[in-house]
């Protein structure tokens, strides 16, 4: 199912995901991304496998025989690193359709066809529904979501648990270096905005739709927040 996207950051995304991929997960062959983004690899570094390796640490103790929507799925790595650790099914979505083609590619050739489905939507329009699931799962998305949109994805969860990267405010901007650069980078790039929100600012937030117990950490430089039980 393909949503049109009006908004500005879902529009950004859905041209863009695929080369932001692609240098992120440079370690990847055949891929092939834009020149900024091929730059973008020189600051970050292994930075986007830390992320999803600690993600991938946190949930796997909650994960088997669970069903998980990763929001934000791009080629579905981290979809299938669910899979693998004993999800019973993963339905990934992403605003980007190419993004979606090439996991669902990737499904079609794995032991998981019948167990995974990926979407296309665009989490920004309003009448967007999402499935009934265990567990939901984003990481460097919810950063690109300002305070009303943020609010609106947080009373669309139809869950009783979620981990999420979270765009720390104080954490973001405390290597002053990495954070410029990273302004430097979206310019060029043309991305809409990434919005940092306190703890407290997520708390008031999430309050109203019934996730008020919830955990906030942090692993190198990246913060987590989630609400399933601590180990």
């Amino acid at each position: 199912m393909t949503q049109e996207s009006n908004s500005k950051s879902g529009k950004y995304w859905k041209e863009h995901v695929m080369s932001w991929e692609a240098g992120a997960y440079f370690k990847d062959r055949g891929k092939h991304p834009a020149f900024w983004d091929r730059m973008s690899t020189l600051f970050r570094g292994q930075g986007m496998y830390v992320r999803m390796d600690a993600a991938l640490k946190m949930v796997v103790p909650f994960v088997k025989d669970k069903v998980i929507l990763d929001i934000g799925c791009a080629s579905g790595r981290f979809a299938f690193q669910l899979m693998e650790a004993g999800a019973q099914k993963v339905i990934g979505i992403d605003v980007s359709p190419t993004a979606i083609e090439a996991a669902d590619q990737k499904r079609l050739a794995s032991p998981y066809t019948d167990r995974m489905e990926f979407k296309a939507m665009d989490l920004t329009q309003p009448d967007i529904e999402l499935p009934q699931v265990d567990l939901v799962t984003a990481l460097g998305v919810i950063e690109y979501f300002d305070t009303p949109t943020l609010s609106t994805l947080l009373s669309k969860l139809k869950t009783s648990y979620f981990f999420l990267d979270f765009p720390d405010a104080e954490g973001r901007t405390r290597n002053w270096l990495i954070w410029n650069l990273r302004q430097v980078y979206l310019r060029l790039n043309h991305c809409p905005g990434v919005y940092l929100y306190t703890q407290a600012e997520f708390r008031k937030m999430a309050a109203p739709f019934g996730y008020t117990d919830f955990w906030f950490t942090r692993y190198s430089l990246f913060d987590y927040v989630s609400n399933l039980p601590r180990t």
